[in-house]
């Protein structure tokens, strides 16, 4: 999240904020560590970031264990009517 749009939410001055980062530096780790967290919970409602987590999991992972998960992805469907 970029620092405006934390300044917005605290319904501060981005100024106040970069006073803050300068004169109360642990208070802004707090908080800038609470974005960076945030940034890393994401919504797993989201079928695109599904796909996406999946794609990157497979790359990692040897050929014969790609085409594992292939069959047993392809039986699952197969159970559903796909």
């Amino acid at each position: 999240m970029k620092k405006e749009e934390i300044a917005k939410l605290f319904n501060i001055s981005r100024q106040t904020l970069n006073n803050w980062e300068k004169d109360k530096p642990e208070l802004f780790k707090i908080i800038e560590g609470h974005f960076e967290k945030e940034k890393e919970v994401k919504d797993c409602n989201d079928v695109n970031y599904l796909k996406d987590e999946i794609f990157k999991a497979l790359d990692k992972l040897p050929e014969n264990q790609v085409k594992m998960y292939f069959h047993l992805i392809m039986a699952e469907l197969a159970k559903n009517g796909h």
